[in-house]
């Protein structure tokens, strides 16, 4: 039998970017997860609004092509999303990457242990990454 005596994590963590014209108000959130606010999940919807838009002040704008650049090899977003954070760039859209943990509330649990994209006409969110 082995057993790891060093540090041992059960957390996770994802890297998410958010890209729009606006700021994620919880009306547009929940019209493109497709939830209503009375509804059985409406709740915890508007707490994973709250963890997202809470990742999004505490994290990183990208503001030129070459930060966007910068972000694909350090947080494994695909050629594609990246491709579309420098498009943004050049389109004058807000370009947000923040970080949501597993250890967190349970909202921002769920998001960080689920690869989920949004893209909806009002925004993009990609968070495909996971680290376990």
């Amino acid at each position: 039998m082995k057993i790891k005596l060093d540090f041992v994590s059960n957390s996770s963590s994802t890297s998410f970017v958010y890209i729009s014209d606006i700021d994620l108000t919880e009306d547009i959130f929940l019209e493109a997860a497709g939830v209503e606010r009375d509804g059985p999940v409406g709740d915890l919807f508007l707490q994973m609004h709250r963890e997202l838009t809470a990742a999004m002040r505490s994290g990183t704008v990208v503001t030129t092509k070459e930060a966007a650049d910068d972000l694909a090899g350090s947080h494994e977003y695909t050629p594609q999303v990246v491709q579309r954070m420098k498009e943004a760039v050049d389109q004058g859209k807000n370009v947000f990457t923040g970080t949501l943990n597993s250890d967190g509330p349970l909202a921002e649990s769920l998001l960080c242990m689920a690869m989920f994209e949004i893209d909806s006409d009002k925004f993009y969110i990609n968070a495909y990454n996971n680290y376990w």
